[in-house]
């Protein structure tokens, strides 16, 4: 007879659940990809808990609420590139080296955090007090970093443009973990910390004066398209989750009912609104292409229309980065999977101009110098679109520079 102390035999064929001893750790990993791949607001505490193996209360007892879950996930990240960099030693008699080991530091965290490394899209729209301010001093320090590591390269450059190139710089060198194209990891370092360091000598042209965007013109008589303008505006300025359909119906001056007679909910009109960035993106490229007749012609009309396109319709393109995912999965694969196909238009002509390069290679700078463009572009007080076209010109070709011969002036 057993003692009556004995542990109760597991179900046949069953074995017992054990309690993981680095469940946090499992956690925070599970975490950090959705937020990496969804954004904030589309990720359910649920699945995370769910995707771990746990159950919900079970994750309630490691994080209270989503956002201490949100902010350990970003401190995790940053305190991952801050130890990075910490571990490259200071080099004054070597700045190109000590530059080097920076970028190529970065270039590796992204890498070991592909999965997770998006979260730094939207932190800074998130994150608030201590955690903020714990994020920020990690970036500020790495910028301050960097760039005084590139003065000490490039005396002559000014304040404006020695700030503008290290935060190319380090959204180059963070662009690995906005994709998923395939390529060894070595690769991967060698590759984009080589063209992140192109930029070191890069010749910006004069500052002009910024391309806030349109400014006055006609608005459209098309009541869809007045109500898919003004929500726009309204996601890119407050976010999707914060913007209700009363307020879209005030901006568009009409009875919340007006707005279901075009859209049958938020969500529908936030997809019009992706589908339209895509559309834009995709006629630029055709654009582009019509312009040009050698494969050098077509890069540089590529990045200079991209580039004009981000200061010009800003909005527009601000919300697909930050609000893709929340639309449904269906969708959000069909819109990923056109953004690939317009990758690798791009990169089809990369290497025609640069034969060197692999598909794989050209793809991965192709996603830098977009990733660049996208970065730089987000804030109010942006750079002109031709300081912008030089640096995702320079990542792109590298030493080959434009020609004067190319016949496509860089500058619009």
């Amino acid at each position: 007879m057993a003692s009556r102390s004995s542990t109760p035999a597991a179900p046949q064929g069953r074995k017992p659940r054990r309690r993981p001893a680095d469940r946090r750790d499992v956690i925070l990993r599970v975490a950090a990809k959705a937020f990496s791949d969804s954004g904030y607001h589309a990720v359910r505490l649920d699945d995370i808990a769910d995707a771990a193996g746990i159950s919900a209360p079970a994750l309630y007892r490691h994080f209270p609420n989503k956002y201490a879950l949100f902010a350990e996930t970003a401190r995790s990240l940053a305190g991952a590139l801050a130890a990075a960099t910490a571990a490259v030693p200071s080099s004054p008699e070597d700045p190109a080296g000590e530059l080097r080991g920076l970028l190529g530091a970065l270039t590796a965290a992204a890498v070991d955090n592909r999965r997770t490394g998006g979260i730094y899209h939207w932190e800074a729209d998130y994150l608030v007090d201590d955690d903020a301010r714990y994020v920020r001093t990690v970036v500020v320090d790495q910028h301050r970093r960097i760039r005084s590591v590139l003065y000490a390269c490039r005396p002559d450059l000014d304040g404006a443009a020695a700030d503008l190139i290290t935060a190319a710089m380090t959204s180059a060198v963070a662009s690995p973990a906005t994709h998923r194209t395939v390529l060894a990891a070595r690769q991967i370092v060698t590759l984009i910390t080589d063209a992140a360091m192109s930029l070191t000598d890069v010749e910006l042209p004069p500052e002009s004066t910024p391309r806030i965007g349109p400014a006055g013109g006609l608005s459209p008589t098309s009541k869809r398209e007045v109500l898919l303008a003004e929500s726009i505006r309204l996601f890119a300025a407050r976010g999707f989750r914060e913007v209700t359909i009363d307020d879209i119906a005030r901006a568009a001056d009409l009875p919340p009912s007006g707005v279901y007679r075009h859209f049958e909910s938020k969500a529908a009109i936030l997809q019009a609104a992706f589908w339209r960035a895509s559309d834009r993106v995709t006629a630029m490229i055709s654009d582009a292409l019509a312009r040009a007749a050698t494969p050098r012609q077509a890069i540089v009309a590529l990045v200079t229309g991209y580039c004009d396109m981000c200061c010009t319709n800003n909005d527009i393109l601000a919300v697909y980065a930050s609000e893709i995912g929340n639309i449904e999965p269906r969708q959000r694969t069909e819109l990923r999977a056109q953004q690939r196909i317009n990758v690798e238009e791009w990169a089809g002509w990369l290497t025609r101009d640069r034969p060197e390069l692999t598909p794989v290679q050209a793809r991965f700078l192709v996603q830098a110098a977009l990733n660049v463009t996208m970065d730089l572009t987000r804030p109010r007080r942006r750079p002109s679109a031709e300081r912008v076209s030089s640096l995702g010109l320079r990542l792109l070709l590298a030493d080959h520079a434009p020609r004067q011969s190319d016949g496509v002036q860089i500058s619009q």
